[in-house]
Order: C-alpha cells, then sequence, then structure tokens
C-alpha cells in the first residue's frame, strides 16, 4: 500500500540499499499525494546518506512532480528552450520524442560524466528525472558516489587537490557535443555571453553533514586554475578514472514510473545508449536550483 506523506509516521518509510556503491529504494511511498515537513526532511537525509533515491511505480503528471520537486528547493527553468514542457518550464524532456513531426525531447543529454549544471555560478542542488517510457532495452542511467571517490584518493592526492580549482566551460561543452551530434544549432554569441567559463573547487562538502565528495566534471571541467594545461588536463583526467571505478558505481535500469532524486555534488552520472530506431524513450526532469547560501557552506574554507 502506498504511503501518504502527510498523515503516516516516518517510521513507516522504508528503504531499500540499491547497491553497494550507493542509492536506496524509498518502498511504496506516493510523491504524488501531499508530504510534511517532517517527511521531507527525513527523505533529505537519506539523500545524504544514499545520493540517490529511487521512487518506483509512480504517477506523476507534470505539477504533481513539480510540487514534489519544489518541496527541495526552487526549481531551475530549462535553459533549452525547444526542449521545455509547452506552459512548464521548468521541465526538461529528454528523448527521441517528436510532436508533429518536430523533436520536442533533448536526445543527446547526458552521454558524459558530469553533474548537472556545473557551468552556473551555483551548480543545480539535485535533479527528480521521471521516467515517462522507457526502453525495454538500454537506456541505463549510471551514478558514480563522489563521497567514496573523494574517500578512495590517496592522502597525498587529497592533499594535493585541497585547494584546487577546476575551469567548468559550457561552451567547450555544447562545442564537443556538437562534434557528436551535428544537429544540434550553433552557438550563439548571445547564449555564449550568458554562460561564461568558471571555477568550482575540486573538493566540496555538503553543507549539512560536512562529508566531503570530489567535485568534477568530465563533460564541463576543462582545466585547472593556476595549473599549466598540460598539467592541469593530467590531473583532471586522472581525476576522472578513479571517479568512474566502477566500485562507486550503480546502474539504474529505468521502468515506466521511476521516479529517481539525486544529490548533485556527491554523485555523477551518465546516461547509456538504446535502439533508437526500435524504441522511444521519453523523460521530464525537474532541477533543484543552486543558492548562494548553500554553495558557500560547500566550500571547505
Amino acid at each position: 500500500m502506498d504511503i501518504n506523506l502527510a498523515e503516516k509516521p516516518l517510521s513507516d518509510i522504508m528503504l531499500r540499499p540499491l547497491s553497494a556503491a550507493l542509492g536506496a529504494e524509498v518502498v511504496d511511498l506516493d510523491t504524488s499525494r501531499p508530504a510534511s515537513d517532517a517527511a521531507i526532511a527525513h527523505l533529505r537525509s537519506a539523500l545524504d546518506t544514499y545520493g540517490i533515491l529511487l521512487f518506483r511505480a509512480q504517477r506523476l503528471d507534470a505539477d504533481s512532480h513539480l510540487t514534489f520537486a519544489r518541496r527541495f528547493g526552487a526549481l531551475q527553468e530549462v535553459a533549452q528552450k525547444q526542449y521545455q514542457m509547452r506552459g512548464k518550464p521548468e521541465i526538461y524532456i529528454i528523448g527521441n520524442v517528436e510532436e508533429n513531426g518536430r523533436p520536442i525531447g533533448d536526445p543527446s543529454v547526458g552521454r558524459l560524466w558530469h553533474s548537472d549544471q556545473s557551468f552556473l555560478p551555483y551548480p543545480a542542488i539535485g535533479s527528480l528525472l521521471y521516467g515517462v517510457e522507457c526502453p525495454p532495452q538500454g537506456a541505463d542511467t549510471l551514478f558514480a558516489n563522489m563521497y567514496a571517490a573523494y574517500d578512495a584518493l590517496s592522502a597525498d592526492m587529497r592533499a594535493r587537490i585541497q585547494t584546487l580549482h577546476a575551469v567548468h566551460s559550457f561552451s567547450e561543452y555544447y562545442e564537443a557535443l556538437r562534434d557528436r551530434d551535428p544537429t544540434q544549432p550553433e552557438l550563439t554569441e548571445t547564449r555564449r555571453a550568458l554562460f561564461p567559463d568558471v571555477h568550482h573547487p575540486l573538493v566540496r562538502r555538503n553543507p549539512r553533514t560536512g562529508r566531503r565528495a570530489l567535485y568534477i566534471n568530465p563533460g564541463y571541467a576543462t582545466g585547472i586554475v593556476g595549473l599549466p594545461s598540460a598539467e592541469g588536463n593530467a590531473l583532471l583526467h586522472e581525476l576522472f578514472a578513479h571517479a568512474a571505478d566502477a566500485r562507486f558505481v550503480y546502474a539504474h535500469q529505468w521502468l515506466n514510473g521511476d521516479l529517481v532524486m539525486w544529490d548533485n555534488l556527491a554523485v555523477n552520472h551518465k546516461g547509456t545508449a538504446f535502439d533508437t530506431g526500435q524504441y522511444v524513450r521519453r523523460m521530464h526532469r525537474a532541477t533543484v536550483a543552486g543558492n548562494a547560501e548553500l554553495y558557500r557552506a560547500s566550500l571547505l574554507n
């Protein structure tokens, strides 16, 4: 029986670990129903512990998806306006979806390891991805635990990177995306100016628990501030390879109705391929926007 978060005691919220690496399933919980502040705090605490939360067999329309997501903070409008849901600019449509012969879903998103929106001064806090139509084969999402990746670094490496910052570049990410998918429109100078390069530390901490995470983004990180290009790139690629080690990774195989929520500070993720000629994939994502207060609280100094 589905749990109503507004009425049931927190002891009725059961968590089932998804893997040794990270993640937990929140069992028999209906996220379309009202939730108390205490229940949301309980889920936030679980997210701090597990990095990702899975809610199976949800029945979410756009309004209920957004209502639940807003309980965790203000939402980010989708930057790619062509992939916004009509009338719901906070819903990002992902997949090989068409309407009247026109693509309405982003078909190329997420094939590299990344955390969402690290190209912003205050990166996204969390993401809530809902499986509307999921292929029976392929299209998995891989999640990697950046707390565990940091903990597994040698003491020398932790000391080396503690004060270093990476350059995160939307422009370079987008040009690499166009190299892989020439159907993507050119990046205009106006849009390039909206997203100048930003710097983020290689190590951040959870503002509530203090736990440290390796904060790197192969999709956007292009260099290390203050290091020669060759040295910075070598360090980044060493960290990228370390962070993608299988011992830190959980592979999620989607079912229709799955809602997966993750912490963008603590988790990197990437999508996998599927047969786009045989299957349709449609996903809806709501993104909890970053803010100055939480970002500053995540800094070591």
